[in-house]
């Protein structure tokens, strides 16, 4: 009889013999998924036996992670900060380390007063959903050049009840976007054109290119949009961008070479990796 703990283990093995990088945790989300139990009772209840139709789900799920589908994709969702949002290939599959935007933004932007925000390649909506589920007097507006990532967003406001309180818009960048806004944030594609050939098969053949190529160093993006954002701000406007590993000194240089724009950090990670750009637009 094949149990809750037979099937975890039996699927880390699946996992680990494929070559996975988190076979424990990846066993352990398609397990959960696919019989609809929750993690209490895989700890409380290990010796649940399993229905034929979940035995059958989770193998096909096994396989096709072991062929380096996103986990996401396979259930259908991720979680991202305090909301889960859907996630599948119309947009990159939100990451923990993208989080270190919404903490920052939270403990920098005033409390006291709305403020209008502004995500910039907006994807699946999750810095911007995550921010306004956080603060129900804010608005925003998210931008995306995809139709397919900007369906992906408004299906994701939808299922937090967020959709009143955000303006999608499609467009390159800054495109059909009027300001001010008292906070911009973005987290868009820096992967150098040629590295995306190497890239782990989760993100090379699963996410789409559109959000991942950032030219041929990855700085194309900073380069258009840090020059817009004193114009789109209000003063003393807080903004946030992400950038990849190693890029952190010339994502800065090419924001201070901006005038209108101080106060400029670069930001850690819970990794302990440089990620994020913060900074203002001065007075």
């Amino acid at each position: 009889m094949e149990t809750l703990v037979k099937a975890w283990t039996a699927a880390r093995q699946h996992l680990e013999a494929a070559g996975v990088d988190s076979p424990v945790i990846d066993a352990r989300i398609l397990l959960l998924s696919a019989t609809g139990v929750n993690r209490m009772t895989l700890i409380s209840e290990p010796h649940t036996p399993l229905t034929p139709e979940a035995q059958a789900r989770l193998r096909g799920w096994l396989d096709r992670r072991a062929a380096r589908e996103p986990v996401a994709h396979i259930v259908g969702e991720r979680g991202f900060w305090n909301l889960i949002l859907k996630s599948d290939a119309r947009a990159l599959v939100p990451r923990p380390e993208t989080e270190v935007i919404v903490d920052l933004i939270l403990k920098n932007a005033p409390v006291d007063r709305p403020q209008r925000v502004l995500d910039l390649g907006t994807g699946s909506g999750a810095i911007l959903l995550a921010l306004l589920a956080e603060r129900p007097e804010w608005t925003g507006v998210g931008v995306d050049v995809s139709q397919e990532a900007l369906a992906l967003a408004a299906d994701n406001a939808a299922m937090h009840d967020l959709g009143d309180r955000l303006t999608l818009v499609e467009g390159h960048w800054t495109d059909g976007v009027t300001g001010p806004f008292d906070v911009i944030v973005s987290n868009p594609p820096y992967i150098p054109s040629a590295d995306i050939a190497g890239l782990d098969v989760d993100v090379r053949d699963h996410d789409p290119h559109l959000a991942l190529d950032g030219g041929a160093d990855g700085l194309d993006p900073y380069r258009h949009l840090f020059p817009l954002l004193p114009d789109l701000m209000t003063p003393w406007g807080l903004f946030a961008f992400e950038f990849g590993i190693g890029q952190g000194p010339d994502v800065k240089a090419l924001a201070d070479a901006v005038p209108g724009l101080v106060k400029t950090a670069i930001i850690k990670d819970l990794s302990d990796k440089e990620r994020v750009l913060i900074g203002r637009r001065d007075l």
